[in-house]
């Protein structure tokens, strides 16, 4: 069986943010089932559900991405995106290969988005003050 360039990107994404919690002392434990809108569950005394996003380049627009929805995928095969709502999960963990970047950004700020735009390699002059300012998350 082939395993698709997507989810092999995405397990590898997995298998760092797990890394770097077990870095910083967390306990890290992984669903058994793959019916969450979270990948991994991390305790440092509290518990925290975390939904781990890889960030990918989007030329077009010349920046980094994350998306912010979950898809599936019906019995018609058609794909469906539906986005995060509160309660989904606690910590998104987005990792950025290239730059080996990981922000960990609580889910409050990004519940209700499609996508959030990250600057690994720091924010260009050009960017205007509607940004988030997503960099304060970084801790990688």
């Amino acid at each position: 069986m082939a395993i698709s360039e997507k989810h092999k990107t995405g397990t590898v994404s997995e298998l760092i943010a797990a890394s770097y919690f077990v870095r910083n002392n967390y306990i890290v434990s992984k669903p058994i089932t793959d019916f969450h809108e979270y990948d991994l569950i991390v305790d440092d005394g509290t518990l925290k559900r975390v939904q781990v996003k890889t960030a990918y380049w989007d030329n077009s627009k010349k920046r980094y991405l994350v998306s912010c929805v979950t898809s599936h995928i019906r019995g018609n095969e058609k794909r469906y995106n539906k986005k995060y709502s509160e309660g989904s999960f606690d910590i998104l963990c987005a990792v950025e290969h290239k730059t080996n970047s990981i922000y960990l950004i609580p889910a409050e700020k990004i519940i209700g988005r499609r996508s959030i735009t990250l600057y690994p390699e720091g924010k260009p002059e050009t960017v205007n003050s509607r940004y988030d300012n997503f960099e304060q998350y970084k801790v990688q």
